[in-house]
């Protein structure tokens, strides 16, 4: 439901719409890379928008919440995920295996470790330990390899909010709680380049838990200095045209990167992620502004749209290419 910012309580959530058109040029840059189109060459980096969002969505309520009541509600959080989540999950998993069981029964016995890492999102160190790899393939292509993604930002709605409430808890000074997740996140991304070895297939780094957190992590710092409950209204027009420029600059930089990346080159992996994950957070944070004209072209109602419904869209599009 959408309210005027003056009449909505500090608590309370507010719908903004760019976000949606956001998540329509992720999911639409991940299927045209799923599709080996030649504009979107780096059409894996909407994985990474997803990744950055979610972190600053997530860390949004989690924080509010936290200066509302004085707690996070674990048990209601993780109920709302499941709620949210599994149900589209288990029926796409039971598609599948419903397709395979009546037109390739012989891939079945190879089916079931995916379908227990998806259930348990485990994928992407389900995947890392069974050596496979995210950019090439020798053989028929796996239905549900796209679930890495998934997996983990479940793990992260999983670890988060503990550490966030302890971090609340026991570093009072926003500052302070900040520097640190800056830190983590600058940890994570210094072990990209360490795993990483130039010339490698670079599954290992761009699956890990441990090697992607610092998009998810500067989402969550844009949550402690960019809440979206505080954001004003009104602007002067020169504030609103500054605030335009620079999610228009980000922007840019955002769609390079789709177009001209490649997965095999070094410098993603040397801080190019890291660029891209800042870079997708002054959008995000533009597009979270009610003052800002971006924000409302990227909710343009077809974009929004595809964005209410990327999480589906995402689901099926890689088992019905495959």
């Amino acid at each position: 439901m959408k309210q005027h910012d003056e009449c909505r309580p500090q608590n309370a959530r507010r719908y903004m719409p760019g976000l949606d058109g956001l998540r329509a040029l992720a999911v639409i840059a991940v299927i045209a890379y799923h599709q080996d189109l030649s504009w979107a060459q780096g059409g894996l980096l909407g994985v990474c928008l997803f990744f950055v969002l979610s972190g600053y969505l997530i860390t949004d309520i989690l924080v509010a919440q936290w200066k509302s009541k004085g707690t996070i509600n674990l048990k209601d959080f993780w109920l709302g995920r499941a709620r949210r989540l599994l149900p589209a999950l288990f029926a796409m998993l039971i598609a599948v295996i419903a397709w395979f069981f009546l037109f390739d029964p012989a891939r079945l016995s190879t089916l079931w470790g995916d379908v227990l890492a998806a259930v348990f999102y485990s994928n992407n160190w389900w995947q890392i330990f069974q050596e496979g790899s995210y950019f090439s393939s020798f053989g028929p292509p796996d239905p549900l390899i796209h679930l890495w993604s998934l997996s983990v930002e479940e793990q992260f709605y999983l670890v988060w909010p503990l550490l966030l409430g302890l971090g609340l808890c026991f570093i009072p000074k926003q500052g302070r709680l900040v520097g640190l997740i800056a830190i983590l996140a600058m940890i994570s991304a210094v072990v990209m380049a360490v795993v990483y070895t130039p010339g490698l297939d670079p599954t290992r780094v761009y699956y890990g838990t441990d090697t992607r957190a610092f998009s998810l992590l500067i989402g969550a710092i844009l949550a402690f200095i960019w809440p979206s409950r505080r954001l004003p209204a009104n602007l002067t027009p020169g504030g609103r045209i500054r605030l335009d420029v620079i999610g228009g600059a980000a922007l840019l930089l955002v769609l390079w990167m789709i177009c001209r990346s490649n997965h095999y080159q070094p410098f993603l992996y040397y801080g190019g992620l890291l660029l891209f994950s800042i870079a997708a957070a002054v959008v995000i944070a533009v597009l979270a502004h009610p003052a800002s004209r971006l924000g409302r072209i990227f909710g343009f109602k077809p974009l929004r749209f595809l964005g209410v419904c990327s999480y589906g869209i995402y689901l099926w599009h890689y088992p019905v290419i495959a």
